[in-house]
C-alpha cells in the first residue's frame, strides 16, 4: 500500500537552497535568477538584509523546469507558462494518488528497473484496473 509521507513533504518544504546553490545546480547565472524573480516567475522564501536569497525545494524545481524549456528553445515567458502547466498537472496527479487514501497495492516485479504493477482500486466490467510498468513502457489492464 502506498502512503503519504507527511514528514517527507514537510522536509521538502523546509529545505532551503541559496541562490548560488540553485544557480550552480541548474546552470543559470544568479543574475538570471534575479531577473526571473523581477518578472514574478520565481519567489525566494527569504531575502535577508545582506541580500542573501534562499529558495525552497519546490521553487528550485520550478527554476530547473524553466531552464529545461529554455534549453529546448522556448522564450522565457513561454517556458514559465509551460512550467506552470506542468506544476498544475502534477498537483492533480498528487491529489489523485493521495486522495485514494493510500489504497493502491503495488507489486514490484523488477526492483532494479523499477518495474511493477499497481492495483488502481478501480473496477470496470466486473474487473479491476491495473497500471503496469515494464520494459514495454506503461499500460493499463483490466483483470
Amino acid at each position: 500500500m502506498v502512503k503519504k509521507h507527511k514528514n517527507f513533504l514537510k522536509l521538502l518544504d523546509n529545505i532551503q537552497l541559496s541562490i548560488g546553490d540553485v544557480s550552480d545546480g541548474i546552470g543559470v547565472s544568479q543574475r538570471q535568477l534575479r531577473y526571473w524573480e523581477e518578472k514574478g516567475y520565481i519567489k525566494p522564501i527569504s531575502d535577508n538584509e545582506k541580500g542573501v536569497r534562499k529558495y525552497n525545494f519546490l521553487m528550485a524545481g520550478r527554476c530547473a523546469q524553466i531552464k529545461e524549456y529554455l534549453d529546448e528553445g522556448y522564450t522565457l515567458s513561454k517556458a514559465y507558462e509551460k512550467t506552470i502547466e506542468v506544476e498544475e498537472k502534477r498537483k492533480v496527479i498528487r491529489n489523485f494518488l493521495f486522495k485514494q487514501h493510500g489504497n493502491f497495492e503495488v507489486e514490484i516485479t523488477d526492483s532494479k528497473q523499477s518495474f511493477g504493477e499497481i492495483d488502481l482500486g478501480a473496477t470496470g466490467e466486473g474487473k479491476e484496473l491495473y497500471g503496469i510498468v515494464n520494459a514495454d513502457g506503461v499500460k493499463y489492464e483490466l483483470r
